[in-house]
Parts: C-alpha cells; structure tokens; sequence
C-alpha cells in the first residue's frame, strides 16, 4: 500500500483525449460516466477535485461526423470551438445526474504567465471549488496556436496543480504507467511502479518509449511531473481502464506510477 505526504483533499486530474474519443467520430460516454461518477463520489466525502481534461478536436470530429483528423492550424481550432461545447455539454449532463454543476475555464500559456491574470485563474478556481462546482479546464486551442502544436494538457495540468498547490496530481492515460521499456514493443517490459526522483536518464528512458511522438507522449509527462514533485507535489500515472480507479488510488492500492514528492 502506498503513504501520501497528506490527506489528498485537493486533487487535480488530468483526463487524456483517449478517454474521451477514438479520435475520429466516437465518444466514449461509457467511460465518461464511470469517470463522472468516481468523481461525484469523491467530492461527496469532501474532497476538492479539479479536472483538465483533454479532448475538444476529437469531440469536434465526433460532433461533426468528421473522419479523419485535419493538419491545418485553422480546421484545428473550428474543430476545438465546436467541441468544446459538445465535450462541456457532456460533463454537464453527466454530472447533472449527481447533482453537481460544471464551470469551464480554457487558459492558454499566457494565462500562466502574467501574475495578474494567473490570480485571476486562482480566483476563480477557488470561488467554484467552495461553491461545490466541479471546475473543468481545457487549453483555448481555439485562438492558441502553439498549444495545438507542443503539447496536450500534461504541462497545463501541473500548472494547475502549482497555481493551487494541491495534494495529488493523478494523470490518467491509455497505459499503465511509466515502463522500463516501450509496451508496444517489448512483451518482457515491466511496470515502475514508484520513482523516487526523476533526472535526466529517466526523461531520456521516457523520450525513447515515445520514439517519433511528441505530442502528448509519456516525455511530455514526465517533465511535467519533474516540476511537480521538485516542490513537493506527488503524481500519478495510471489507467483510465481500471475499474474505479480513482478510489483505489486514494486508499493506497498500488496502480501505475507514482512518483513520490521532495520534501
């Protein structure tokens, strides 16, 4: 069984566009439920969650009936304004069901950057997390080109997780975990399943999982999480598959990743 540096009463979770979409015309409202619905349960025992959540393009293709994924910048980001709405609509309903509201906020890099805009992110987070709002973020791919080309949200959700400095980062993907070696070559790879500290040979044993992808990939995650746990935050990586994960996670079942705070 795993020990937290605290009691994880303020969470951040970083849902992947995999648990959302197939990426071409399907959303998985199946999984959306069981995750909504771990969710609920959580905030009902008192804890404060915080959701980014990927997964705009890919509802814009599901809402559309588009089949295959554009390259142009500007396809990309209609694409992201009409998803947007329909991905929102989604947790609404669902969360609805348990009796909870939903507030959307799309930040974009600048956001983080400037300190009075990054209060004002603060602010609002903190006023819909007393009210019992489940906050919502997603990058405002609409109008942020270079968010649609570096990156999904793995280093806006630890921008998140600092600007509140929260107890938890959970991250949840279509892996297990971080591997010795990559899963999809290597039958013989093994699952680590703690990290005591990230340096550069594990951010290089991450690149070579990822080979040719950098979007979003295992890389993209760790220096992410390097930020994190170098002020005291830890994290997890693990997959959306398991069955209520999320509670099992937080009474200590070992799943995934984690990767343990500096103190």
């Amino acid at each position: 069984m795993r020990t937290f540096p605290s009691d994880n009463k303020k969470i951040v979770i970083k849902v992947s566009t995999n648990m959302i979409t197939d990426g071409v015309d399907t959303i998985y409202l199946d999984k959306v439920q069981a995750f909504v619905k771990e969710v609920a349960e959580l905030i009902k025992e008192g804890k404060n969650i915080i959701i980014v959540s990927s997964g705009a393009i890919g509802s814009g293709l599901a809402k559309l009936g588009i089949k295959m994924r554009p390259k142009e910048y500007k396809q990309l980001q209609a694409l992201a304004s009409v998803g947007q709405i329909h991905l929102m609509s989604i947790y609404q309903e669902e969360f609805n069901k348990h009796g909870l509201n939903v507030g959307q906020i799309l930040l974009s890099a600048d956001d983080t950057k400037d300190s009075t805009r990054r209060a004002n992110v603060r602010n609002t987070l903190d006023v819909l997390l007393e009210k019992g709002i489940v906050p919502i973020i997603n990058e405002n791919d609409s109008v942020a080109i270079e968010e649609l080309s570096y990156g999904d949200n793995d280093h806006l959700s630890a921008l998140v997780a600092i600007l509140l400095f929260v107890d938890l980062l959970i991250i949840l993907t279509d892996v297990e975990g971080l591997y010795d070696k990559n899963p999809k070559i290597h039958s013989d790879c093994k699952l680590i399943t703690q990290v005591e500290k990230i340096d550069d040979s594990l951010e290089k044993l991450a690149e070579d999982i990822d080979g040719e992808i950098t979007f979003g990939g295992m890389k993209s995650k760790i220096r992410a999480i390097r930020k994190l746990t170098n002020i005291g935050i830890p994290t997890i990586i693990t997959s959306f598959n398991n069955k209520n994960i999320l509670k099992k996670l937080l009474n200590g079942e070992e799943f995934g990743t984690y990767f343990l705070a500096h103190k």
